[in-house]
């Protein structure tokens, strides 16, 4: 569903985005109408949600934002021929968060109707040849003065570069090797291609305009932007490729999944043998001075983080969070309780149940052997 802001930062920004792209179209709409609307969909009122939604778009047909909440209230209600209908008349009006839809809860009974995987393989077969017009784009904004442009077709990447060998070189390696390693273990399948870009310093201060923000990723646009940091490269790229594999799944992970397993990969080395150990970092000592002071956040509160209180106190969330995902990986578990959270997650979207299964202990004595390990180990 679009503008509820149900499953966290990203669907709200989307939602914002196309309701601003939509004003700009001259969507004004009955607000009083769109009022009652977004009510009925929040009280899950389906069949009242659907009239409402009728009558807004035989005024406004073009309107992709709530042709697409149409789609998925039809969903809701099981006539998926109707659903389908609203859904290509949603992305002919402009809907382009084919991603999105993917993950959507309120759209998982449409994913198997041939219009939906029509417009699905349509955008992925259309992949290669649009984020290499992505890449042009940067091109003509950057100019081939001080740049690379590197087509990595086999791990669908692109890189966009303005380092000097031997650091674009090592940094070409690291993406390689991180990008084999995370979808031989955690993160298999199809995915689109992600553009990585590492700006010089004058073009880098319009892009990353965050104080202390020297990396993001943007998935929509499959952007990856950095200053070129290895810690902060690894962390993005990691990112990256696990909302790849959750396009891949349809599912949408929480934040403290997502961020737990992309800090987990600031800082690591691949053995011979091809496993990863997590090393030590300043995240590691900031949890131990957490743990010293008694301000360690509960499993249960670190498993329903939300983006403002994330922003708020990263100061102790990431850490903690980087350090739950070392603890997972060193006692073994971190391929196989991934790998049961993808299977079990319709019935355990917070990933807990798996953890539990994994461990085979309850969630509370798990956090309890995960503090014994931080005074010893972490």
């Amino acid at each position: 569903m679009e503008n509820m802001g149900r499953t966290g930062l990203y669907v709200t920004a989307v939602a914002v985005t196309m309701l601003g792209a939509a004003s700009a179209l001259g969507v004004k709409g009955d607000e009083g109408l769109k009022d009652r609307i977004f009510e009925r969909l929040r009280a899950q009122d389906n069949q009242a949600a659907a009239e409402l939604l009728e009558r807004h778009i035989r005024l406004h047909p073009a309107d992709s934002v709530m042709l697409y909440n149409a789609a998925c209230v039809q969903c809701r209600l099981g006539a998926l021929d109707r659903s389908a209908a609203y859904f290509i008349k949603a992305v002919k009006s402009g809907f382009g968060d084919i991603s999105h839809a993917r993950r959507d809860p309120d759209l998982r009974a449409l994913r198997d109707h041939p219009v939906f995987r029509a417009i699905v393989d349509a955008r992925t077969a259309a992949d290669e040849m649009l984020a290499r017009r992505q890449m042009e784009v940067w091109r003509r904004q950057f100019g081939d003065t001080g740049y690379r442009y590197e087509v990595d077709t086999a791990r669908r990447l692109i890189l966009i570069s303005s380092l000097e060998d031997p650091r674009h070189a090592d940094m070409r390696g690291m993406l390689e090797r991180l990008t084999d390693h995370l979808e031989q273990t955690l993160f298999s399948g199809t995915r689109d291609h992600v553009l990585v870009v590492i700006p010089n310093r004058r073009d880098a201060a319009g892009l990353l305009t965050r104080k202390y923000v020297s990396g993001l990723y943007n998935h929509r646009r499959r952007e990856l932007v950095t200053l070129g940091h290895p810690r902060a490269v690894r962390h993005e790229l990691a990112h990256a490729i696990h909302h790849g594999h959750m396009d891949a799944v349809g599912q949408d992970h929480p934040l403290w999944i997502q961020e737990g397993l992309a800090s987990l990969y600031e800082d690591y080395e691949i053995l011979d043998d091809g496993t990863v150990r997590f090393l030590p970092n300043d995240r590691s000592e900031q949890v131990k001075t957490l743990a010293a002071n008694q301000r360690l956040m509960t499993w249960s509160e670190l498993v329903a983080v939300q983006p403002a209180a994330m922003r708020k106190e990263a100061f102790r969330v990431y850490p903690q969070l980087r350090s739950v995902m070392r603890f997972i990986a060193d006692e073994g578990h971190l391929e196989s309780w991934y790998r049961s959270y993808v299977e079990s997650f319709d019935t355990d979207p917070t990933g807990v149940g798996s953890l539990e299964l994994t461990f085979g202990q309850p969630i509370e004595v798990v956090e309890a052997a995960w503090r014994r390990w931080l005074g010893e180990k972490g």
